[in-house]
């Protein structure tokens, strides 16, 4: 299973929630009401201080599966397995930390691959992952712009 941070990027997110969600979760993120996040292979977990004094802070999980993203969160937004304003804040606070240096050079093992080999695989995967799917679609506007 591939890594979150490999797939996770804010275009994919801001796709994924809409423009109201993301919003929320970068407001969130930026007053600093994430606490913790640690992450595994392919999957991301949090912890957002709530904004009501006495609330317990939401416990946030964030996991790929081969459909795509799915998403848990102790808030009701969440219980309802919808992407909430705190996996947003909690999937921003992952992508902000720096990367490990132990982690490949995907830039080499990219610019390696065939240009061929590699859009036939992207395409292959991204038909049977809708957020890959909807990430590689985002990356196409903005180099069409």
């Amino acid at each position: 299973m591939t890594g979150i941070a490999t797939i996770l990027h804010r275009s994919t997110l801001a796709a994924l929630v809409g423009t109201r969600t993301f919003d929320r979760g970068e407001a969130c993120f930026a007053e600093g009401r994430v606490l913790a996040t640690r992450s595994g292979r392919g999957e991301l977990r949090g912890t957002v201080r709530p904004k009501e004094h006495g609330r317990p802070p939401y416990a946030v999980r964030i996991w790929v599966r081969a459909e795509g993203f799915a998403v848990e969160c102790s808030c009701p937004m969440g219980e309802q397995q919808q992407f909430c304003k705190h996996a947003v804040a909690v999937a921003l606070a992952h992508l902000s930390q720096p990367r490990r240096a132990e982690a490949p050079n995907i830039h080499d093992r990219l610019h390696a691959v065939d240009h061929g080999r590699l859009v036939d695989a992207l395409l292959a995967r991204a038909s049977d992952t809708p957020a890959l799917h909807a990430m590689l679609l985002s990356i196409c506007d903005d180099l069409d712009e």
